[in-house]
């Protein structure tokens, strides 16, 4: 990470309130759990007091894109050195979840620590694209005249660091994970295998930089024993290291977060076979210590998910119990332990949770694939961690995997669930106010196991890749090809200001945008306190994408913001000249 302090006046974030402590997070944007922040778009922090800048580091500050990994950058301070503005080098990937971490070794001024470590999550938002899935491809995951290895389970991230998302998948019966690099069109070549010794059905998984090394590693949970693997990447595709760690019996449910504050991810993990839940401590190293287990008031513990439910900048974890037919949430204390919240009956027999604020009210949810009743359930969340009652869909028969993503590129998030008996997909749109219409059916060949929601031909738009395991296949679904394809000739379809790039900029930075209409269209320059420094564009501008060089040369380094207004149209964002 690259720090510099400078000049800048100060602006206002919301603010949240936490008694009792000297250093403590105040505010944050983009605001946690929004759904329509830009790919290269700035984070800023306000703290309560004043920040020593050498305490922020690699250790004590990430930023995680689902897909595309650890995101380095440029972080500057205003003036009275309160608020941290962090500009990521690399844009992140369209649609993908992002993931903010400040750990408890951050210090004020006076060498006072945060009390607790902070983390919250946004999305990046999407390009139009529609629920109108195209089906285009079939690979295989067996090697030739291989029998079925029972392809289960996805991780999407960029494993090589080219910006583009690979593909990662676990085979129960060899015990292996094979790894298709994406071929920078939106295909996968031939793939590599990574054998599991020791692991038994492997299936769950995540990503993430586990010892901070700024490369993306993955954790796979064994759901015939108790381990959980650890693949330590090394940023070309493979991976240095394979070791394995206990949880308990019957790994069926895993997800990552800094549960005490120390700015290492730890891991939880649901146990199916020992009714259980495991929290496995990172030892700052990227290796895990034995686990702390503990009841999770249901039976047959099998699915997880994680979010800030009450807001507290603290990561909290919801349980699906598939024996019980219900979904538990936990709220984490900071300090590596969780306290019951509530808990709630769903369909029958939840195999898989995912969580993300669908109602836009901007709490996260939680939406479960059950097995036992062909349905997933949505429960909305409110900010005391209270759970309503279900909404039941109907799905193919037997789902057993759930995802979310913003498919049509309308600012919320669309839901598809992955059915082993029925063998298809089925999609549902979101009407914006967390009901789900419109339902679409999507074939696999003999069963569809699981899907993942990723812009897999960075497009812009989602695309779903999803896994048949009775084939052992991956089926390549792209949005429409009819939206957001380069084409010369085709206008865009909505009104879009970019970020500069670069951002912060010396002494020249470019703006970009585009039109839907020919309209008269102006772009101008102001300061902090709202006085205009330039006017770029006043002009008419036909429909299309435009673009102009800002020049700064002239100006003070700081904060300052740039506003276009295409007829009734407006916006504006924020850029920062960096001497």
């Amino acid at each position: 990470m690259k720090l510099f302090v400078i000049l800048i006046t100060v602006i206002v974030v919301a603010h949240l309130t936490f008694a009792g402590d000297s250093l403590y997070v105040a505010g944050v944007l983009p605001i946690s759990h929004s759904l329509d922040s830009e790919p290269g778009t700035m984070i800023t922090i306000e703290f309560s007091t004043r920040v020593n800048p050498a305490s922020i580091n690699d250790t004590t500050f990430m930023v995680w894109g689902r897909w595309s990994g650890v995101h380095t950058g440029m972080l500057v301070f205003n003036s009275i050195g309160t608020i941290a503005y962090f500009n990521p080098d690399e844009d992140f990937f369209f649609g993908e979840m992002i993931t903010v971490s400040l750990s408890k070794g951050i210090k004020d001024a006076n060498g006072i620590n945060l009390n607790k470590g902070y983390s919250w999550n946004f999305w990046i938002k999407v390009l139009p694209g529609t629920l109108d899935l195209y089906r285009t491809a079939v690979i295989e995951v067996r090697q030739p005249g291989e029998g079925q290895i029972q392809t289960y389970g996805t991780y999407a991230g960029d494993l090589n660091r080219d910006g583009w998302s690979d593909f990662l998948v676990p085979n129960e019966i060899p015990a292996d994970v094979r790894v298709f690099m994406n071929d920078g069109q939106g295909g996968y070549d031939d793939f590599t295998i990574f054998n599991i010794i020791g692991g038994s059905r492997p299936s769950t998984n995540e990503g993430f930089d586990y010892n901070i090394d700024g490369l993306i590693d993955v954790a796979v949970g064994n759901s015939a024993n108790n381990k959980v693997t650890i693949f330590t990447g090394d940023g070309n595709g493979g991976f240095s290291s394979i070791q394995n760690f206990n949880a308990s019996s019957g790994v069926r449910g895993l997800v990552v977060l800094d549960s005490d504050g120390d700015g290492f991810t730890d891991i939880v993990t649901a146990n199916r076979d020992d009714s259980n839940v495991s929290i496995l401590i990172n030892n700052r190293d990227g290796t895990f210590a034995l686990p702390l287990n503990f009841d999770a008031s249901g039976n047959g513990e099998t699915a997880a998910a994680s979010a800030d439910v009450n807001g507290d900048g603290i990561m909290d974890i919801f349980i699906g119990t598939i024996n019980s037919d219900k979904i538990h949430l936990w709220l984490g204390d900071g300090n590596g332990g969780f306290t019951f919240s509530d808990e709630v009956l769903v369909g029958n027999a939840p195999w898989m949770i995912t969580a993300g604020d669908v109602n836009n009210d901007g709490i996260p949810d939680v939406v479960s694939a059950n097995s036992g009743s062909a349905s997933l359930s949505v429960v909305l969340c409110d900010s005391l961690g209270i759970l309503s009652s279900p909404v039941n869909y109907p799905t193919g028969l037997f789902p057993i995997a759930i995802d979310l993503g913003d498919i049509d590129g309308d600012g919320d998030l669309d839901v598809v669930s992955s059915n082993y008996s029925g063998a298809d997909f089925t999609m549902y749109e979101n009407d914006g106010a967390g009901n789900y219409i419109n339902r679409r059916n999507f074939a696999a060949n003999s069963a569809g196991s699981c899907a993942v929601l990723h812009d897999r031909d960075n497009d812009g738009d989602m695309d779903m890749t999803g896994i048949d395991e009775l084939e052992d296949l991956l089926i390549l679904f792209i949005n429409d090809p009819f939206v957001n394809v380069e084409e010369g000739d085709k206008l865009p379809n909505e009104f879009y200001l970019s970020q500069n790039h670069p951002n912060p900029f010396n002494p020249s930075t470019k703006i970009s945008w585009q039109s839907p209409v020919s309209s008269w269209q102006t772009l101008k320059v102001y300061d902090v306190l709202g006085n205009e420094i330039a006017t770029l564009v006043n002009e008419e501008k036909p429909a299309g994408e435009h673009e102009i060089l800002f020049d700064g040369s002239e100006l003070a380094s700081g904060m300052y913001f740039y506003q276009l207004k295409v007829g009734n149209l407006s916006d504006t964002k924020k850029m920062i000249l960096l001497r």
